[in-house]
């Protein structure tokens, strides 16, 4: 299958950068002060990877009020933005990327953060010339387990389903990249647990970092579109001053 393949695209949280503890913390802290209610970590946990507005309205049939959920929100990026600093990239996942680029295949970031999350993170990936297009929670109605972000990456690059795999480290993305056609792999050291990523029957399942990136170190190279850094961005996609981005100011 790996001779046909066009096209990586890749989750973000717990992907390629370790998030999963100061998300479950921002969503503990953000149902705590305005719902009263506490849930299990694991609880928590199984929710990363759902857009941040489905994640505000989880408990909504748990409370007799209605919940300010734009407050919420707010109020889950600010806990969030000061927090950042617990951000681990994950660097052997991030050459990956590079390395899928560089041998000529589309890249995409698709991740169901929103643009304002994302602007957040982004930079410390230091992507910006290796990623041909990202598509956010604000490019599609629907979001993760739905095809349509995977949908709309492939849009921007011309690449058919069949010919990309999504790779993330959520039941969600295994949904999101099955239902539109592609091939999914997941990795073991993100959000969701191990048993529930394997229940879920992925094409591939990368143990770790390392795993991730000697898989794409073997893909073949693509010689009639092998790319270069300045390339980059060059299919539809945001850049990142479009999201908001002009550097880490961490």
């Amino acid at each position: 299958m790996e001779s046909h393949l066009r096209a990586v695209l890749f989750d973000i949280d717990g992907t390629l950068i370790d998030t999963v503890n100061l998300i479950v913390d921002a969503l503990d802290y953000t149902y705590r002060k305005h719902l009263g209610i506490a849930l299990p970590r694991e609880e928590i946990r199984r929710l990363i990877g759902l857009p941040l507005s489905v994640q505000m309205r989880y408990l909504d049939d748990r409370v007799s009020h209605h919940p300010p959920h734009e407050v919420m929100e707010a109020d889950e990026m600010a806990y969030y933005a000061a927090h950042r600093d617990r951000e681990r990239v994950i660097a052997e996942a991030v050459e990956a990327v590079r390395v899928a680029y560089r041998k000529g295949y589309a890249t995409a970031l698709v991740t169901s953060k929103n643009r304002a999350e994302l602007s957040l993170s982004l930079p410390k990936l230091k992507l910006d010339s290796f990623v041909d297009t990202i598509v956010t929670a604000d490019d599609t109605e629907r979001h993760k387990p739905a095809p349509d972000p995977v949908l709309k990456a492939l849009e921007r690059l011309g690449v058919a389903p069949e010919q990309a795999i999504y790779i993330g480290d959520t039941v969600f993305d295994v949904g999101c990249g099955r239902a539109a056609g592609t091939q999914v792999g997941v990795v073991a050291w993100g959000a969701h647990l191990p048993e529930d990523l394997r229940a879920a029957q992925p094409d591939y399942y990368f143990e770790t970092p390392a795993d991730l990136l000697a898989w794409i170190q073997s893909l073949p190279v693509i010689e009639s579109h092998a790319k270069t850094e300045e390339n980059a961005f060059r299919i539809g996609g945001i850049r990142p001053r479009e999201v908001g981005i002009r550097g880490d100011s961490s």
